[in-house]
């Protein structure tokens, strides 16, 4: 007979389940939330499934599709390109300077998208799907595979991901629609997806230093950050339910952690939001966040696990970690919409043909 899971093992689940907003827990019963009778019905990891329902939620189902089929192949697409300037393959100076161009432009390339798509390394990778579908036949996918530095192999086995995920998205009653990706070119909203998907477990907080300043005949300018002045942390302890006797409210409680050098996010120096959402964590001679999305205040007030109004100090904290200031009025308008969508997520479980995505509520969230 097989073993039963350990005790460990069983509450680090449960505890992982309730922080994604898929039960939640009294004493020792268990329920679904809405949210987890819809997960339970799409054959993936409740992180990918939670990014498809958001992603049919919020008006971004082909990137939400796209994306988590990106993260769940496994091996990231995009090639390793070397910029220094050696020649240990012996190759003469013409080729050698051929190839450095190449890499060059492929660099700026993958620039210009990263830009695009705003400090997002899974908007990046969905995106960069959906170019290369659009292609005609497989040599203008294979030239967009050169343009960018992709692996053509890993991109078909992207593409085969979709289709499965797509399948089990319109059995659960998400289908396509005229208007299911109306906000997929709004980097925003498809960044929000992606916040909604991987907090309040998977976030980074960015520390940055104090701001410097620089004279001019205008007056004092803010410098420009820089990467290596950044520090990031994700929250330490175990998984196991009892984080609240870690002493989560303080930040002694933190581990540093790296951004990976694979990452476009690398090279960032500024954040206009102290918070990141990742995806994958390495571990090797120190702790690398391999990808990151910057996330916004809206996006992690009404996703970011769950929510505490301090009226007096102007404060509202979201999974006992992550601090904004606002008035009491603002956490009540969003209690209000968190409540919203799980309505409208119970509604579509008993009515699958439900479109929630054009309900007031989630065009008031859009917005």
């Amino acid at each position: 007979m097989l073993d039963p899971p350990s005790e460990q093992s069983t509450q680090s689940a449960l505890y992982s389940l309730e922080k994604t907003g898929a039960l939640n827990r009294d004493g020792d019963q268990a329920v679904l939330t809405p949210l987890g009778i819809h997960l339970s019905g799409i054959p993936a990891p409740p992180v990918v499934g939670k990014m498809l329902v958001m992603g049919c939620l919020l008006g971004c189902r082909d990137m939400a599709v796209a994306t988590a089929a990106g993260l769940s192949a496994g091996r990231n697409p995009f090639l390793r390109i070397n910029t220094f300037n050696n020649n240990r393959n012996g190759k003469d100076d013409i080729e050698q300077e051929k190839e450095q161009y190449k890499n060059s432009m492929i660099l700026e390339a993958r620039a210009d998208l990263f830009k695009t798509v705003g400090k997002s390394d899974h908007a990046m990778l969905g995106k960069a799907f959906l170019l290369w579908k659009e292609c005609n036949g497989q040599s203008e996918r294979r030239k967009y595979c050169d343009k960018m530095g992709l692996a053509f192999n890993s991109m078909r086995d992207i593409l085969a991901l979709t289709r499965q995920l797509d399948s089990s998205l319109t059995t659960s009653g998400f289908h396509p629609s005229d208007h299911c990706n109306r906000n997929e070119t709004s980097w925003r909203i498809v960044r929000s997806m992606l916040v909604a998907s991987l907090s309040p477990i998977q976030m980074v907080r960015v520390q940055r230093p104090s701001t410097k300043y620089t004279e001019t005949i205008e007056g004092a300018v803010e410098k420009d950050g820089k990467a290596k002045e950044l520090k990031f942390f994700i929250r330490g302890g175990s998984d196991d339910g009892n984080q609240t006797n870690n002493n989560v409210n303080s930040r002694n409680n933190e581990e540093r952690v790296f951004i990976h050098p694979s990452s476009n996010n690398f090279a960032v120096g500024t954040y206009s939001c102290p918070w990141l959402v990742y995806h994958r964590l390495v571990r090797t001679s120190k702790a690398f966040v391999s990808d990151a999305t910057e996330c916004n205040p809206y996006s992690l007030l009404l996703f970011g696990g769950a929510m505490e109004v301090q009226a007096s100090k102007g404060l509202i904290v979201l999974d006992d970690w992550i601090r904004l200031s606002a008035n009491a009025r603002i956490g009540s308008l969003i209690g209000g919409l968190r409540q919203k969508v799980d309505e409208l997520l119970d509604q579509k479980v008993a009515d699958p043909s439900l479109d929630i995505t054009s309900s007031v509520e989630m065009k008031l969230i859009t917005e």
